[in-house]
Parts: structure tokens; C-alpha cells; sequence
């Protein structure tokens, strides 16, 4: 834990530091219960750790370049990388990851590493550095055995990088396609979420402009609901709320030193934000809102990690580790211990250290170094 009086007191430090990686890190994610912690870098190249023992379980190279996201989700796991392509994997199970590498990109000795089984493989638009946005699709569709259900994809269209399409997997149909604002000049789509609010599919996107918007799927048309130039400079990352019915906003960083809260039900396209912040560092290149929606984190070009209550927005630590800029930011989801286990005396010490590790209130940092930073937060 991290109590905010000990932070005068002497520097917070990481649990613990994964190193492998020996290109940049751009995309850090908790899956399984935070018993694993997905990284990527701009080599292409992805690791799935062992959060518990701090040891790679599988090593491959998913990307020829830079991998923009990495999801894990339902068994699978989905990459998007600067080779124009979005491929879903399945590597969701102790079986899976069986048989899979563990040499790490900076083992340059180890040669070709086996890759998990492909499942999908969907040509995009990667002119940018504007990953894909994914939720699951409602529509009452047929499944193949291996998806437990379709996924909608939001990615920047091919033909014009200020609009976004929704694509469907597995059957890779375009769904809607040209979603964009008419009433200013947006320049390229920088980051995106897809969601249900309620029954409303939701797309809420960031822009090279500064601007931020949220466009609503009604009656068979897209409406631009919200939008809104909070930045001065373009944004690079944007996080929704975990409770979008109850709490129904989102967060925005960007090149400059603002730290945005948008409303995602605005009732006038023109509506003013929630709330801005000046944190008086320029450059938060990643933005994360942990499950339970009381604190998020930004990663900085100035190579710290800042965590913030949502409800004040007032900064309430510094991680400093990393030293070059942090460009990937994440938190685990938080877990209630399982009563069951809690109360069994007999419980082997490899369960307990799973439930140790499911339970640990995790953020994770990535940087320009190639290094992984670990560390608990209240």
C-alpha cells in the first residue's frame, strides 16, 4: 500500500519490475483475475507474465512493428499493430499456454518462438497511432464454437482517418462506417472506447484537434451528442467510466497538461465539460480508471506515474521509477479474497498466493525503457 503521509517521507517503490523487453513498451493489461499482465512493444513483440511468479509464460512476436493495444478477453487475446492488422488469439488457459515460449525478446539467441492459435485476422487502417476499441456485440448473431460471443471493433476508417468504422468478428463485416462530426475540423482519431450505455451503443472518440466526442446509435442513425476542444494540443488517450449508467463520464489526456472529465449523456452537443485539471505536466500519454472508479492514473512523458481520486481529481501519488517517459498505463481489477478459501485451514500455499495476487490492488507502468513497473496502491 501506498499511504499518501509516507510519501514525504521516502519514495514509494515497485512490488516488483518485469524486464524483457527490449524496445518500448506501448501497451500494458491485467487479465484472468490479475494472475496475468499482457505487455507490448514497438518491436511487435508480446509477453504474457505470471503475475504471481514474475515469470513470462508465453513470448511471441504477434506484430511486424509497433503493437498499438493489446485486450485480453474471453479466452483470447487481441493485438493491433502498425503492420495494418488486428489478430485475435486464443491463450486463455493453463492448456494453451502449454508448449508456448518463455524466452524473452531480449534473449536474441532464442530464434523463432512458437505463436498461440490464431483464430481471426482483420486488415485495418494503421496510419496512425490510434488503437481499436472493442465491446461485445448484442446483436442476435450466430457464434462459431471457438468465440463465446461476436466482438464489435471501432477502428479509424481507410479512408478517412478523422472518421471511425465498427467492424464485427469473427465474420469481419463492416457495421457502420464513417462516423464522424460535421462541424469542425478534427484531424485524426487518437484514441477510442466502445460501450453500452443501457441499450445504446456508444462511441467515444479523441482527436488530433483537441476535441473530444461521444456519438450515440439511435433509430438506425450515428448523433454526435457531445463535442467539445478542452485541449490545446492533440489527445492521446481517453478512459470511460467502469459504470457508465451511474457515473456516466470519461477522462481525457493529452499533450499538454490537462486532465479532462467529459459527460457521456450530455444533452446539448455543445454542453461544457465536468471538470478540468492543470496538472502542469505536459505529455500523459496513457490513462487508465481502475474497476472499482475511485482513482485513475496517468503515465508521463516526464517518466512518472500519477495516481488521482476521480471524485476530487487531486493528484494523490507519484510513482517514480521508470527513467524515460511512461507510455502505457493500467490497473488491475479489484477483487474481493474468496470467503471459502479465507476460512480453509488446509489451503495449499500456492492458493494462497493466488488469492494473494488476485486481491493485491495492482497498477502497472510501461516505458520508453522497456521495463514493467509493479506496484500496490491503496
Amino acid at each position: 500500500m501506498l499511504p499518501a503521509s509516507s510519501q514525504q517521507q521516502q519514495p514509494a517503490q515497485p512490488v516488483y519490475v518485469l524486464r524483457g523487453h527490449s524496445a518500448q513498451i506501448h501497451s500494458v493489461v491485467f487479465t484472468r483475475d490479475n494472475e496475468r499482465i499482457i505487455t507490448a512493444d514497438s518491436d511487435g513483440w508480446v509477453v504474457v507474465w505470471n503475475v504471481g511468479t514474475r515469470r513470462p509464460v508465453a513470448v511471441w512476436k504477434a506484430h511486424e512493428g509497433t503493437v498499438m493495444k493489446v485486450m485480453g478477453r474471453d479466452g483470447k487475446i487481441i493485438t493491433h499493430g502498425r503492420d495494418n492488422k488486428i489478430l485475435v488469439w486464443k491463450l486463455g488457459t493453463l492448456e494453451d499456454e502449454s508448449g508456448m515460449d518463455t524466452a524473452l525478446p531480449v534473449d536474441l539467441s532464442a530464434g523463432h518462438r512458437r505463436s498461440p492459435w490464431l483464430l481471426s485476422a482483420l486488415d485495418v487502417n494503421a496510419l496512425n497511432f490510434c488503437g481499436f476499441a472493442m465491446c461485445e456485440d448484442r446483436a442476435d448473431s450466430n457464434t462459431p464454437e471457438t468465440w463465446e460471443k461476436n466482438l464489435l471493433i471501432a477502428i479509424p476508417s481507410a479512408l478517412n482517418s478523422d472518421s471511425v468504422d465498427i467492424m464485427r468478428l469473427p465474420t469481419k463485416e463492416r457495421v457502420y462506417a464513417g462516423i464522424r462530426t460535421e462541424e469542425v475540423k478534427t484531424g485524426m482519431a487518437m484514441s477510442l472506447e466502445l460501450l453500452y450505455c443501457g441499450d445504446t451503443l456508444t462511441l467515444v472518440a479523441a482527436y488530433e484537434s483537441g476535441h473530444a466526442a461521444v456519438y450515440k446509435f439511435k433509430e438506425g442513425l450515428w448523433s454526435n451528442i457531445y463535442l467539445n476542444k478542452s485541449h490545446s494540443q492533440p489527445i492521446l488517450s481517453l478512459c470511460v467510466s467502469p459504470f457508465p449508467e451511474a457515473e456516466p463520464y470519461f477522462l481525457t489526456s493529452s499533450a499538454d497538461a490537462a486532465i479532462v472529465k467529459h459527460p457521456l449523456n450530455a444533452l446539448m452537443p455543445n454542453s461544457d465539460p465536468v471538470k478540468t485539471i492543470n496538472t502542469k505536466h505536459s505529455g500523459q500519454q496513457s490513462i487508465s480508471i481502475r474497476s472499482d472508479g475511485k482513482l485513475f492514473a496517468t503515465a508521463g512523458w516526464d517518466s512518472r506515474i500519477r495516481v488521482y481520486s476521480t471524485k476530487t481529481m487531486k493528484e494523490l501519488a507519484v510513482l517514480k521509477w521508470h527513467q524515460e517517459g511512461c507510455y502505457s498505463v493500467a490497473f488491475g481489477e479489484v477483487l474481493e479474497p474468496e470467503q471459502s478459501k479465507e476460512k480453509d485451514a488446509l489451503i495449499n500455499v500456492e492458493e494462497r498466493r493466488r488469492d494473494k495476487v488476485r486481491t493485491m490492488h495492482w497498477v502497472a507502468g510501461g516505458a520508453k525503457d522497456g521495463k514493467v513497473s509493479l506496484w500496490e496502491v491503496y
